[in-house]
């Protein structure tokens, strides 16, 4: 059975058969996952948790931490750049986004085996309280 946090939100989650196609038709070598990030005013925890109030940013910085640092043996993450989105300069502008984040794994089987670690699993928390979407982009590294 996986574990899911109660604040889980699927909008912002791989399904299956994306997950699959990752691990049986990725590419060789390094990935970076362009992150598209669009903050909640307000972190969105579930009832009786233990984490304090805080911003949907501040929460996706939680989360941030636990893939780089908490679980960073396993992923092997290394943040290549981010920085807030001022405006949209070409194409659609009718979705606002807060952050742009690059994040460059060894692999894609680095990138599978941190989504499959308990201690990141149990991170997801802080990602599903703070994000109100997102666009996740998998380019070779």
């Amino acid at each position: 059975m996986t574990f899911r946090p109660a604040n889980f939100d699927p909008s912002i989650d791989p399904t299956a058969d994306q997950v699959r196609a990752l691990r049986d038709a990725g590419p060789d070598g390094p990935v970076v996952m362009l992150n598209l990030l669009k903050f909640r005013e307000q972190a969105n925890y579930p009832a009786g948790s233990p984490h304090a109030p805080c911003s949907g940013a501040e929460a996706y910085r939680r989360y941030q931490t636990a893939f780089v640092e908490t679980v960073g043996d396993v992923s092997q993450a290394v943040v290549v750049w981010e920085g807030k989105i001022d405006r949209p300069f070409i194409g659609d502008a009718s979705q606002d986004w807060d952050k742009c984040l690059l994040v460059r794994y060894p692999s894609r089987q680095h990138f599978l085996a941190m989504m499959a670690n308990d201690a990141y699993r149990e991170a997801l928390v802080h990602r599903y309280a703070g994000l109100e979407r997102t666009v996740l982009l998998q380019m070779q590294g």
